[in-house]
């Protein structure tokens, strides 16, 4: 596994694998996947990473039949999805994040704390998971690599460790904050390892949890308040990490954010597109689907067993700058980093 830790146009654009070619499969081999069924579980509907995965399969001339099921943010939709996968006896199941993970492939059997701690819920066919950004820290796995059991997978998440060395390289960093959602697991866990890593590299880290309404929803109402507060803290950057809630009013944030003159840092490619976060270290989703295609056509094939099949962080990222927020903000960017990052907003 190989994770960015300096950054050159090789390391951001090109990774180790080549995402936009077929992959080395021989034609014989791939052909036993086809007419195989895939049975996807999603958080919020179809998105840009099921749109790469089917046109994986679409380029080389492997059908294969899906089933979508989406939860619609909502876990107590799962048992019911749980009973009709009994039913449909798909080849594969495709869980979409860390709380349908939770849901389906549970926590590894080693490292749960008790009977009740996320158990398996699918013993007798391959799990393969995609956007779960912190799948070690949320203990679905114990490590990256193979798994031993039916569940693989792929995590879209630069590693903290390489976005804080991101946001170093656009301008000097002593302060950052973060909002986050604290319901939402993988959210939770990225802010407590961003402040781990503060306290290490002497980066104060003023984390902000959304405020949860009567019914126990995070609060959209809220978020003036809390942007508000996060300003005064003085930091140079807002943390947006991977959480739905976040990414669902990413525009709103940011837009409160800029505002006050508080640039934002976007930890995912729907965020950094559909908000005026300033900049960001990505996964291209449609590449992310591809990834995880290849990794199901592993399974589809029968070519090798889905519990040797590692687990891996996407090999490709991308650092964006929004030029136009850039020229807003009065924040120019290192000149340096106009040698590796995408420019867009232009």
């Amino acid at each position: 596994m190989r994770f960015v830790t300096c950054f050159s146009r090789r390391d951001l654009i090109v990774g180790p694998l080549a995402l936009g070619l077929a992959g080395s499969m021989s034609g014989s081999v791939r052909a036993s996947a086809a007419g195989k069924s895939v049975f996807m579980v999603l958080w919020r509907g179809e998105t840009e990473v099921e749109a790469g995965f089917r046109a994986y399969f679409d380029e080389v001339g492997v059908p294969i039949n899906i089933t979508i099921r989406s939860v619609d943010r909502d876990v107590s939709k799962i048992p019911s999805v749980l009973q009709e996968i009994a039913e449909v006896q798909p080849d594969l199941v495709y869980t979409w994040g860390t709380s349908v993970t939770l849901g389906i492939a549970g926590r590894d059997p080693e490292l749960a704390e008790g009977p009740e701690d996320y158990p398996p819920m699918i013993l007798d066919r391959p799990v393969l998971f995609t956007m779960v950004s912190q799948p070690v820290r949320s203990r679905i796995i114990e490590s990256f690599g193979p798994t031993g059991r039916n569940v693989t997978g792929v995590s879209h998440i630069v590693p903290v460790e390489t976005q804080v060395k991101a946001m170093l390289a656009y301008m000097p960093v002593d302060r950052i904050a973060a909002i986050y959602t604290p319901t939402e697991s993988n959210s939770a866990l990225a802010i407590e390892q961003l402040s781990s890593l503060g306290d290490r590299l002497d980066i104060r880290v003023d984390a902000f949890p959304v405020p949860l309404d009567s019914e126990g929803n995070p609060s959209q109402h809220a978020l003036p308040d809390l942007i508000d507060q996060a300003a005064d803290a003085g930091p140079q950057f807002l943390y947006l990490g991977p959480d739905s809630f976040v990414g669902e009013h990413a525009m709103y944030i940011t837009g409160l954010a800029n505002a006050r003159r508080l640039p934002s840092f976007a930890s995912t490619e729907r965020m950094l597109a559909s908000s005026d976060a300033l900049y960001g270290l990505v996964a291209p989703y449609r590449k992310v689907g591809r990834f995880t295609a290849q990794k199901a056509e592993r399974v589809l094939c029968g070519e090798d067993a889905v519990s040797d099949i590692p687990v891996e962080v996407m090999p490709e990222f991308s650092y964006q700058i929004r030029a136009d927020v850039a020229r807003s903000l009065k924040i120019l960017p290192n000149l340096s980093l106009l040698d590796y990052a995408e420019i867009i907003g232009q």
